[in-house]
């Protein structure tokens, strides 16, 4: 996904944006099936708006059912379970579906990459 070119002393990073989706994709359906509590996963930040550049980082929006117990704990689950699996740098915040509107900006620039409604509709075909 991220790849790094030399010639010389200069260095190209670039980051494979389709390649970098499909990957999350894959990711986020298997986070919905390991933590039942997310009812939606989508990309925020400059990767989604395809604003990125080869050293961005993958930023996360979550969204839960209800507020956590304890927000660190849970996000920090989130962080390792995505970490591990993708290799690049990434942030993660959370939101209950209580939330206010305040959160439309984000979600009409965000791209959803897994959803439990979607889940569900593809476990009973």
């Amino acid at each position: 996904m991220r790849q790094i070119e030399s010639s010389g002393s200069v260095k190209a990073i670039s980051l494979n944006r389709s390649k970098l989706i499909d990957r999350l994709i894959e990711i986020s359906i298997e986070a919905l099936k390991t933590f039942p509590e997310i009812l939606e996963i989508r990309l925020i930040g400059s990767l989604a708006a395809a604003t990125h550049s080869g050293t961005s980082d993958v930023d996360l929006l979550i969204k839960l059912k209800k507020a956590p117990d304890n927000p660190l704990q849970t996000i920090k689950n989130y962080y390792f379970f995505f970490s591990k699996r993708l290799g690049l740098a990434l942030d993660i915040f959370c939101v209950d579906s209580s939330s206010g509107d305040d959160r439309e900006k984000i979600f009409e620039k965000s791209l959803i990459l897994a959803s439990r409604e979607n889940l569900s509709e593809r476990l009973n075909c």
